[in-house]
């Protein structure tokens, strides 16, 4: 088991004000950078505290550690960085970060990148993906009381909900961006889904393949 979380409120608020992921444009960034780093690596540790208290030996895998990046892309991963840790019995976890870039210098890498890269690599069984809502709906659920819920998203309910003008834009893109990342994660993986984590006990039971509301992502 890989588990990968996000930045957010921790790294995409500053990271968006001083145009991080637009890489190194001034000195000014700098410090930024570094703030934005400590910050994520807080979260991080609150995360692997949590795990650990509940019984999850988790170990920490910071993006730079096991990936080289270019133009915002991942140009090399290193997936033995993880079988290692995973083959002892560890659970790694790696999360969305500012990282070192040959041509920009600097830019984000976000968890859905990193979770492409270790679906990619790993071809896992499941890749879950833990949101605040049931799963992708056919508008803002929190605005719209007549969103309904889409149970089976592929590349043809995509093109048609990228009509819709939901965007919700962070650094690392819109949520139609992370549901193109999700498109290209379901080739990988036998099963790709968005659960609603906020529900008690809806993730275990996704886990122990007990039917809930949710997205699934499929190829096609």
């Amino acid at each position: 088991m890989f588990i990968v979380h996000g930045a957010g409120s921790f790294g995409h608020i500053e990271a968006k004000k001083h145009e991080l992921h637009k890489g190194f444009r001034r000195d000014s960034q700098l410090e930024h950078v570094a703030s934005v780093q400590r910050d994520v690596r807080d979260l991080n540790l609150m995360v692997l505290e949590t795990l650990i208290d509940e019984g999850i030996r988790a170990v920490s895998i910071p993006p730079a550690a096991a990936a080289t990046f270019k133009n915002g892309k991942i140009v090399s991963f290193r997936p033995d960085v993880f079988q290692r840790i995973a083959s002892i019995g560890l659970v790694p976890v790696s999360f969305g970060d500012v990282v070192p870039d040959e041509l920009m210098g600097f830019s984000i890498c976000s968890g859905d990148l990193m979770m492409e890269a270790l679906a990619k690599s790993f071809r896992p069984e499941m890749v879950i993906f833990c949101a605040d809502v049931d799963g992708v709906y056919t508008s803002d659920p929190k605005r719209d009381r007549k969103a309904e819920i889409i149970p089976r998203l592929d590349p043809s309910s995509f093109r048609a909900l990228k009509k819709t003008k939901s965007k919700h834009a962070d650094v690392t893109g819109s949520i139609h961006g992370k549901l193109e990342r999700m498109l290209a994660i379901s080739r990988y993986c036998e099963k790709c889904m968005i659960v609603n984590g906020n529900v008690p006990g809806r993730l275990g039971k996704v886990l122990r393949e007990e039917a809930v509301v949710s997205t699934v992502v499929a190829p096609g």
